[in-house]
């Protein structure tokens, strides 16, 4: 009796125990930033990593890999065993720039999956005070009469810190010097040592606001929350044709379609929760969930936009 009582009780117990072994996820969960700390994307995903991490009840652990515009990052979770545990933090470009400025080591439309946006940027155009001029007018005269004098910094080749930049210029039709650099943090390194003139990025907000660098317009969709009396580039009519600033999350191509849910799910959760978005604020940055095909066709929408700036401005990599 007690054989069969062992047996019938092991029988019960195994479904419990499969689901628990099986269950995603049932250990950690990597998500690679493809940036140095410090950069835009590193600051969207690490706040939502950690609420993540509440709501899956594993941890999420942070993998900085940048260089090359994102794309050695990016190539690792190409590469990953598509089981979501191996993730990718992405900004607008590496899904929808690098592709037509640079040889990637794999291919952004096949051989990842979208699975959420995180959320939209705020950016600035933030200039050093050393430049003798005040407004985005009196900067568009400075450099036409100094050509070449100006330049930018940006978070690397093919990022959309280099593609916003590239469509002012051709816009305002002048001459700026393109910058690269590893991530968007040693970009704001350089324009606040004088080192470059000019950055379009949300990690210079703060900077603005404490007067050390000086506002020039918002390089969003809206004016930002951090900055409102900065009219964006759209409105001074000086941006033309280019598509939104972004971050979001994605994996490896073949991810079964139930790991996908259930990070979505998560996700649209861990989004809507204030304490995400008051962290995110002060840095330009605004909490978003979108998934499935319509996350999807703003991918391959604005893939087709970058495309047609990038032959138009001639943008290229350094």
């Amino acid at each position: 009796m007690k054989l069969l009582r062992r047996a019938l009780l092991g029988a019960l117990a195994a479904p419990a125990l499969a689901r628990a072994q099986g269950g995603y996820p049932n250990r950690p969960i990597t998500i690679i930033v493809p940036y140095p700390p410090g950069g835009s994307t590193d600051n969207i995903t690490r706040p939502v990593a950690v609420k993540l991490a509440e709501v899956l009840g594993q941890n999420v652990v942070i993998d900085n890999r940048g260089g090359a515009g994102g794309s050695i990052g990016a190539a690792v979770v190409a590469q990953a065993k598509p089981d979501g545990y191996t993730l990718l933090a992405f900004p607008t470009a590496v899904m929808t720039i690098s592709p037509h400025m640079m040889r990637l080591p794999y291919d952004p439309a096949k051989d990842f999956v979208p699975i959420s946006l995180l959320c939209m940027s705020e950016g600035v155009m933030a200039m050093h005070p050393k430049v003798p001029v005040r407004d985005i007018h009196g900067l568009i005269a400075y450099a036409k009469a100094n050509p070449g004098k100006l330049r930018f910094s940006s978070a690397g080749n093919g990022t959309i810190t280099q593609m916003t930049g590239e469509i002012f210029a051709a816009a305002a039709g002048i001459q700026l010097e393109h910058i690269p650099y590893r991530g968007s943090a040693p970009a704001l390194t350089a324009v606040m040592a004088g080192d470059v003139e000019l950055q379009f990025d949300p990690v210079a907000i703060p900077a603005v606001k404490e007067g050390r660098l000086i506002g020039m317009a918002a390089t969003g969709e809206f004016r930002s929350s951090e900055l409102p009396d900065l009219p964006t580039l759209r409105e001074l009519q000086l941006y033309g044709d280019g598509g939104l600033s972004f971050h979001a999350l994605a994996g490896p191509a073949g991810m079964p379609p139930e790991v996908i849910t259930r990070l979505t799910t998560a996700l649209e959760q861990v989004l809507a929760m204030p304490e995400v978005a008051r962290i995110v604020a002060p840095v330009g940055l605004r909490p978003r969930f979108e998934a499935g095909e319509t996350f999807a066709r703003r991918i391959a929408r604005d893939r087709e936009i970058f495309g047609e700036a990038v032959r138009r401005t001639g943008a290229k990599v350094e």
